[in-house]
């Protein structure tokens, strides 16, 4: 299937873009389609290209392969992980609910709430992080200084399907060496901005483009999941 076959299907199957719509396409890419989707863009330079350009390394250390971006009503993003024990530095939430398949591997999501600054525990800094309005960037703005507590920890595997209300603050751990990819769908953009919690040192107020691939460093990436998958 091409690209713009599979953006006509989602752009209908996700008119009304709610999380039983996201459940149900996944369940389409997971017969299958998906499979069909790879196999058609590393025979299609041009179409290899084209997701490359909209592809990027992101700060929490994964490589986030965006396959259809119509934000701000969805997207469908293909999420690589590292082939090694993992955590990423930053806590988050999103502008959108979003919806996801685990394809490969497994993973865990500590899930947290936040207070005001306490002089007896390890505080964190708490920033915007605002969009530019086509995805391409964003910018950190400081907000406030707060308290971490880890409410509960959400255990996923191959063949899981998650749900994520964009409330919900995460971040993610992989404590074992296995590949690890899932595909997610992004519910409609409630706004342009997150928020970020990080102990990490963030420069604000300045515009961080995305860190996009090549597109031989992509076609390698998608040869190894595919492998995977068929053999």
């Amino acid at each position: 299937m091409k690209l713009i076959e599979l953006e006509t299907l989602a752009s209908e199957k996700l008119l009304i873009n709610n999380k039983e719509n996201r459940t149900s396409f996944l369940q389409l890419l997971k017969s299958g389609l998906l499979e069909d989707v790879i196999e058609n863009l590393l025979g299609n330079p041009i179409e290899l290209n084209e997701v490359a350009s909209r592809s990027y390394s992101h700060n929490n250390g994964f490589l986030k392969v965006v396959l259809i971006e119509k934000r701000p009503k969805y997207s469908i993003r293909f999420h690589i992980w590292p082939e090694k024990p993992f955590q990423a530095p930053d806590i988050h939430n999103h502008p959108w609910d979003m919806t996801g398949l685990v394809l490969n591997g497994s993973y865990e999501w500590p899930i947290y709430t936040f207070d005001q600054t306490s002089k007896e525990c390890e505080s964190f800094n708490l920033f915007e992080c605002r969009y530019l309005e086509d995805y391409s960037g964003h910018s950190f703005h400081n907000l406030d200084n707060v308290v971490l507590n880890q409410i509960e920890k959400l255990s996923f595997q191959q063949g899981d399907i998650f749900q994520l209300p964009q409330t919900k603050y995460h971040n993610v751990s992989k404590e074992n060496s296995n590949p690890a990819e899932s595909i997610v769908i992004t519910g409609e953009a409630m706004g342009l901005s997150a928020n970020v919690l990080t102990n990490r040192k963030i420069e604000c107020n300045l515009i961080f483009k995305n860190s996009t691939i090549h597109n031989s460093f992509l076609q390698k990436k998608l040869s190894e999941f595919l492998n995977r998958r068929l053999f």
